[in-house]
């Protein structure tokens, strides 16, 4: 679920909230009504309506009723929705891991390609907008500074093998992805554009947790967001082995088995202002290109028949007027009074003998 105008959103709790007071003082003035009737009782005789007590069910009924309107007033999208701002062109920079944990084959195609299809996949939910490409390691390299040529982004990612680097770079280092990233960002910046970056990686960082969420705080600061695509299983596989050299081991000889951090990369998407994704499996890679996939101008809010909006209007106008019904009189008799009570039928003590 996202919301176009989110803001709206504060307005929930105050609209709520004065539907409440409003119910609570009309609760006040019918009491006071009751009274001059005479009181509770006398007050039932003349009316079917309830006076006395706080209608909680026209509450329950008013509350859903402002929620949905307020939901419709933000812009409400179910299902994987729109992350761009569509009426805004889009800087992107993909800050792709080539480390050697990136090698491991829990995946068809391994971690790498499925790296490439998640470029690809962004290429083209993105046409026309300008992408820029970082690889790293334990240090950074800028392959492709943004542009608008996207074949030469595709031509980078398409490049990029288990092998990429001569003598590969010892560890990961994410913080310092993020921070080339930024620079990337900054390097061309034009004001109007919404400034993403894409971090895709197994999370298997050389770094301290807190240090890289930190990082990722700095690098957001202002109107980038990060967003991170997971690549990896939590069952992990080895590295190295079935023709990409001999089997990685530890200093006890044991098989390093490199496992997708989950924890790491969400930390990373909260602190960025962004989200993160399990692009592992093909479902994450659709739900990944239909986030990043920009709607024509025109079809932003605009009142289709598909639009949440349009049902969650008319179900608040529903709701209102199911309340309004509630506070219509009752159609019953009127109550009868209540029976005197019978006189008793003993004398007097100073009649009797």
């Amino acid at each position: 679920m996202t919301f176009a105008r989110p803001i709206l959103l504060l307005l929930l709790p105050v609209a709520v909230g004065l539907a409440a007071l409003a119910l609570a003082r009309t609760t006040r003035r019918m009491r006071r009504l009751a009274a001059g009737f005479g009181g509770e009782e006398a007050a039932g005789r003349l009316t079917t309506r309830e006076l006395v007590s706080f209608p909680q069910r026209r509450l329950r009924v008013l509350g859903l009723a402002v929620t949905v309107m307020v939901l419709a007033a933000a812009g409400v999208r179910f299902g994987p929705g729109i992350s761009l701002n569509a009426s805004r062109p889009v800087d992107l920079v993909v800050a792709l891991d080539i480390s050697a944990s990136m090698g491991a084959r829990d995946l068809p195609g391994g971690r790498m390609g499925r790296a490439r299809e998640v470029v690809g996949a962004l290429l083209e939910a993105l046409p026309g907008e300008r992408v820029g490409l970082v690889v790293f390691a334990d240090w950074p390299h800028t392959l492709a500074p943004i542009t608008d040529d996207q074949q030469v982004v595709r031509f980078f990612a398409d490049s990029l093998a288990d092998n990429f680097l001569g003598e590969r770079d010892q560890g990961t280092r994410v913080s310092a992805a993020i921070g080339e990233a930024r620079r990337q960002l900054d390097a061309r910046r034009e004001e109007g554009r919404e400034r993403v970056i894409l971090l895709v990686t197994d999370g298997e960082a050389h770094e301290d947790e807190f240090a890289v969420a930190d990082s990722a705080a700095l690098a957001a600061a202002g109107d980038v967001r990060i967003w991170v695509a997971g690549i990896g299983t939590a069952e992990g596989a080895g590295l190295g082995g079935d023709g990409a050299g001999a089997p990685v081991t530890d200093a006890g000889g044991a098989p390093v088995v490199s496992r997708l951090n989950e924890r790491l990369l969400r930390g990373v998407a909260r602190a960025g202002g962004g989200g993160y994704l399990d692009v592992s499996d093909d479902r994450g890679l659709a739900e990944l290109a239909a986030r990043f996939r920009r709607a024509p101008e025109d079809d932003e809010g605009s009142g289709g028949p598909g639009d949440p909006v349009i049902w969650l209007m008319l179900l608040g106008l529903v709701l209102v007027a199911a309340d309004g019904l509630m506070d219509r009189p009752g159609t019953a008799r009127l109550r009868p009074p209540s029976a005197p009570r019978p006189r008793s039928r003993r004398l007097p003590q100073w009649l009797r003998p």
